[in-house]
């Protein structure tokens, strides 16, 4: 185990200085843009304004691969990490649409798509072989712009370790939240952003595609600029990049408001009916921008496929309802379709009694000490969900917060959190009993179970998920 440990994090150093010692050897490559928008069906008069900009790759020179030496177009593999923007959220034809399956276009078995709404990185970074298993890829997208401190460089490392040739995109798609006023400020004396604004005026949540808040804007202050608090996010973005030799592209934004070529023209034709996830045009977009980078630098007829340095044990059955026959649990919970969605949890039955029913059993099958997680539902601002209390048999207490430690700024949101439940030594099993501490307007609900290898990590975000050292 210790073994494995070194690999990760030696091998993370390496590819972190070999993205700083390249980090500057290429610049950006424009393309012609009147093409770009011929391909995404951008077809409003002005979109000529529309430029699109690819990042070469960061790490080291690009590699062109011969048109000989290339996988066929019909046999090429893509994936895609991400958030409900890469799942597919609004859109009407999640199995056509999305950016991967656009990419994959018309062999759309080769486009898999594994975006989690509500999620960030940690997730995939942690369960990345229950994930995709035995799969190999060519091409892999991740969009975890907003979450990128959540685990984005350990989940890239670890594809980068599996797929040395594989090429890998970061996609970055700006969305209201990230749109700020300078000469406006709310009530914490901040400058106001876009969603806000749009509620202040009692816009719904379609106001990038209506005529009058077009009109509206044009009579605030012209200082909207792309929120500073998102430099930080944007300076991690590139050193994920430039770790595993990746390429950056981006849906446009700049600083003008109004007109032809400002961010209210953008965000009418690339963000959806509800102003925030990306729509049609923009799954477009993406895939042909990532489609250019393919073209150009080519796929290997016979890509490197190295073994995983660690196997994960993950169970998630919020999309999909089923649950991995390892796993049991007592009358105290039953698998429900929550009301109004098509997510599914282990909801907690407060009408049965708690004594001897409120568990659940997991099991570590590997050789190795695990850290084992739960993920559990939890809303923000407002509170719906119950604390909670986790204990073990060894007499190990946890507390289950009711609220996300992430508030995306404000927004209202119903997300899953991780919360580490101790470790599991090898080729055991553990009961773990769930105690409401107070009564709720919901249910407290879980949708995950992870055990998980023991990773050193610098990154305090990736430990909310990594766990902690062993006692």
């Amino acid at each position: 185990m210790i073994q494995k440990q070194k690999y990760l994090t030696a091998s993370l150093l390496v590819l972190l200085v070999c993205g700083l010692l390249y980090s500057d050897v290429r610049e950006k490559r424009a393309i012609d843009s009147s093409s770009l928008l011929r391909r995404s069906n951008l077809a409003l008069e002005h979109d000529v304004s529309l430029i699109q900009e690819l990042h070469s790759p960061f790490g080291k020179e690009e590699h062109i691969i011969p048109e000989s030496d290339r996988k066929d177009l019909k046999d090429i593999k893509y994936v895609s990490f991400g958030s409900s923007h890469t799942w597919g959220a609004t859109l009407k034809n999640r199995d056509e649409e999305t950016y991967v399956k656009q990419l994959a276009k018309p062999y759309f078995e080769n486009g898999v798509n594994h975006g989690i709404r509500s999620s960030g990185p940690n997730y995939p970074a942690n369960c990345l072989y229950s994930l995709i298993g035995e799969e190999h890829f060519d091409v892999i997208v991740l969009e975890f712009y907003m979450h990128a401190y959540e685990g984005l460089m350990e989940l890239a490392v670890r594809l980068r370790q599996r797929f040395p040739d594989a090429v890998m995109v970061f996609v970055h798609h700006w969305m209201p939240l990230q749109i700020v006023n300078e000469g406006m400020r709310n009530e914490r004396n901040r400058p106001v952003n876009l969603d806000e604004y749009r509620n202040n005026m009692a816009f719904g949540s379609d106001f990038i595609h209506n005529p009058e808040f077009h009109e509206l804007i044009k009579t605030t202050p012209d200082q909207w600029r792309f929120n500073k608090i998102y430099d930080g996010i944007e300076k991690l973005s590139k050193e994920v990049a430039n770790a595993v030799n990746g390429y950056i592209v981006k849906t446009p934004l700049n600083d003008k408001r109004d007109g032809d070529g400002g961010w209210v023209h953008f965000g009418d034709q690339l963000l959806s009916t509800d102003s925030f996830h990306p729509s049609p045009k923009a799954h477009a977009f993406i895939a042909n921008q990532v489609r250019d980078i393919v073209d150009r630098v080519g796929v290997p007829k016979n890509p490197r496929v190295e073994p995983f340095a660690q196997k994960d044990q993950c169970y998630n059955w919020l999309m999909d309802g089923n649950i991995d026959p390892s796993i049991s649990y007592g009358s105290g919970f039953k698998l429900t379709n929550m009301p109004n969605t098509q997510k599914y949890s282990l909801e907690f039955q407060n009408d049965v009694p708690l004594e001897g029913n409120n568990y659940i059993t997991v099991n570590n099958g590997s050789d190795d000490t695990m850290d084992m997680f739960v993920g559990y539902l939890t809303t923000s601002p407002e509170q719906k969900y119950p604390m909670v209390e986790a204990s073990r048999s060894n007499g190990q207490k946890f507390e289950l917060k009711p609220k996300p430690e992430n508030t995306y700024g404000g927004k209202s949101i119903h997300v899953p959190e991780m919360v580490h439940l101790g470790f599991m030594k090898p080729k055991t099993t553990l009961n773990v009993y769930f105690t409401p501490l107070e009564e709720s307007e919901w249910p407290f609900r879980i949708t995950s179970i992870m055990i998980i290898p023991r990773v050193e990590s610098d990154n305090k975000d990736f430990h909310s998920i990594g766990g902690s050292p062993l006692p």
